[in-house]
């Protein structure tokens, strides 16, 4: 258990960014010192009872900011029992510099310094910094308008207290020294860290507003640019073009379901985390963002190259600081993708079914991961496969003079696949459990340097691997849809896979499908679709996971029976849709009702209907399909025949069926 930043997975740091959001009652709020600490889970424990002052300000007095509250203290609660990081983290300072009750200090001159100090057993210490508050009109004017002279290199009341919170509570620490910020917390720490080079400090900013550039000395510069300091970007946050940013470490791809408001791609729940708590998606950077910008600002230390001998002297030392397994896997494959300059790095695991040997994707490095993890690779499909089930590393300079079949992974990944390294895992050549492969190379192709240092950054991964006798077996997931409460898994459908479950009233079956929809889930349930989570609290998302990639056989009844003539109905779902590419003339053709558009949808045969049904269905390209109960009067044979039909379709992996009967 420590605060050691390489130790720490992603999840980690961001349930400790986000904690200090949530401000401690008044009984609590003194009590906090060095010599009387508080557990870091007697703070979680406390959180419904906390002031709030993150996105969006004040729910803190109603009614939906108390449930708000309670959903969260219940993400915090999981990460927490899972984390072999946190277990003995204690709290050992508390400043809270509010206004009202929200106050823990005595000084009249409120500035809204929000810090909290945190120690371990191995003697590392973190400190980690609140952005903007909200509680009060003087903060808000504090906070907002501290942000905006800051961002042109004047050093705030903030900046001096946040030095001076550092100081005093590092003050023993011989281990390392972390700290952490968002949004202006991030420039808090950035700050910090700058002028505490000398000491063992590393820093972790999330959506941080820059620290001005052009007010730092060389050495600060480059400091911002190495491993001590991360720099972590979601996708679309404009925070980072509040002034010149040349030390972005790795962006997050939000969740295809994410609600776009600034407040939210801003905030912490709206990028994905992977089965070992690391960034999903996540790319390493690590360069000037703009030429133009690198000339004005006289920057061009992101033109510097490493030769294979000290990329493999860095590396080394990166994984000599990592005792998690997860963090291993992880690392390897962001430090890889930085010196190849790959755009995309998998982990391959071998398994086996009812079918035969398979690879799965154990750890993705790409946007597009969460559309990755299902897949079930065969052997002579692609090149990861042919690496495990041969056992030879392989590069493919040209993936167009390469034979083998890569169509699953081209479509989930939605690129051309141009060139490819793969190299096999194992304990030795005789026992290979796995593949490390690169995708595509930014700029080019790989080169024979690319495929030589990664065999060899994979050989000094594989060392640590074998030594710590560890396994990652127990991460394997190939649900698309499950239910979770509490932390019991209560259904589940494995992608491409066909369910039919019964029930005893139709009462039951609609409280099953509002369960599966998201529309009815307790406080302590979570929907999970293809790896990202759902709770109650995130309807907008849940309205937008429904509307991209659930279709329902028979949702409505009575259409069985209406006079709605067949083009009606079809140019509908065609403007819903908004598919301008396919006309309703092919619609109809496609669905073998060409010929039928004029005819009222109760005129048409049962066989007929069923086309429309399924047709309907499978045009809106989703990912589940949900056939519902069998409208009064339809024929069983062809309500059989369809499900056959949906049956093929999973086979052919183009859906995931549940069938409610």
């Amino acid at each position: 258990m420590s605060l050691k930043m390489s130790n720490l997975l992603d999840i980690e740091k961001y349930l400790l960014l986000e904690l200090v959001y949530f401000h401690l009652p008044l009984q609590y709020k003194n009590r906090i010192t060095r010599e009387t600490p508080m557990k870091l889970d007697e703070y979680i424990d406390l959180v419904e009872q906390c002031g709030y002052s993150i996105y969006p300000g004040f729910i803190s007095h109603s009614e939906h900011g108390y449930q708000y509250k309670k959903r969260r203290q219940a993400h915090f609660k999981r990460i927490y029992a899972s984390s072999d990081n946190l277990g003995d983290v204690v709290i050992t300072g508390y400043v809270n510099d509010n206004y009202g009750s929200y106050g823990n200090t005595a000084d009249k001159n409120k500035t809204s310094f929000v810090g909290i100090a945190l120690a371990d057993r191995e003697n590392n210490g973190a400190v980690i910094f609140s952005g903007c508050e909200q509680m009060n009109p003087t903060s808000i004017v504090l906070d907002w308008g501290g942000c905006l002279i800051a961002s042109l290199g004047v050093v705030t009341v903030h900046h001096h207290k946040a030095i001076a919170f550092y100081d005093h509570y590092m003050t023993g620490i011989l281990g390392e020294r972390n700290i952490l910020g968002h949004s202006k917390g991030g420039n808090l720490a950035t700050y910090v860290y700058i002028n505490r080079l000398d000491e063992n400090t590393n820093a972790y900013c999330v959506n941080a507003q820059p620290y001005c550039w052009y007010t730092m000395d060389e050495t600060q510069k480059e400091a911002l640019k190495t491993d001590r300091f991360e720099y972590i970007v979601h996708a679309n946050d404009p925070t980072r073009k509040a002034s010149y940013v040349s030390y972005i470490s790795r962006t997050a791809p939000l969740n295809r379901y994410a609600t776009r408001r600034f407040i939210d791609i801003h905030g912490f729940a709206e990028v994905n985390f992977d089965e070992f708590g690391n960034l999903e998606g996540a790319r390493v950077i690590r360069e000037t963002v703009s030429q133009l910008k690198s000339r004005f600002f006289n920057d061009y230390a992101a033109e510097k190259r490493l030769t294979h001998d000290e990329c493999m002297a860095r590396f080394q030392e990166k994984l000599n600081e990592i005792t998690s397994l997860p963090r291993l896997f992880s690392t390897t494959l962001d430090e890889i993708l930085l010196v190849t300059e790959a755009r995309a790095a998998i982990i391959w695991f071998k398994d086996e079914d009812d079918r035969g040997p398979f690879i799965y994707p154990l750890i993705i490095k790409s946007p597009g991961a969460e559309d990755l993890y299902q897949l079930k690779l065969r052997p002579g499909q692609g090149i990861a496969a042919q690496s495990v089930f041969e056992g030879l590393p392989l590069y493919i300079q040209d993936s167009r003079q390469y034979r083998l079949p890569v169509g699953s992974l081209k479509q989930a990944m939605g690129l051309t696949i141009t060139s490819e390294i793969a190299v096999p895992l194992g304990i030795d050549e005789a026992e290979v459990f796995g593949a490390l492969e690169l995708v595509n190379k930014r700029g080019g192709v790989f080169s024979l340097e690319d495929f030589a240092l990664v065999n060899d950054m994979t050989l000094t991964m594989l060392e640590l691997f074998k030594k710590s006798g560890q396994s990652l077996d127990n991460y394997r997931d190939f649900s698309l849809l499950q239910i979770r409460k509490g932390g019991q898994r209560t259904f589940a459908v494995e992608k491409n896979g066909f369910t039919e479950k019964a029930f005893a009233s139709p009462a039951e079956k609609n409280a099953f499908l509002k369960k599966i929809s998201g529309l009815s889930l307790e406080p302590n349930e979570r929907l999970i679709f293809n790896r990202i989570t759902f709770t109650r609290d995130k309807q907008e998302q849940l309205k937008r996971l429904r509307k991209q990639e659930y279709a329902i056989i028979f949702e409505n009844p009575h259409l069985r029976h209406a006079k709605t003539r067949v083009s009606t109905v079809l140019i509908a779902l065609l403007l819903q849709l908004r598919e301008n590419r396919v006309n309703l003339n092919t619609v109809a053709k496609m669905m073998g009702l060409h010929d039928k558009l004029k005819t009222r949808i109760n005129d048409l045969t049962d066989a007929e209907y069923i086309r429309l049904e399924y047709g309907m269905a499978r045009i809106r390209r989703s990912k589940l399909v949900i056939v519902n109960s069998l409208p009064q009067g339809l024929n069983l044979a062809v309500y059989r025949v369809l499900c056959n039909r949906l049956k093929k379709d999973c086979q052919k992996k183009a859906v995931t069926v549940i069938v409610l009967n």
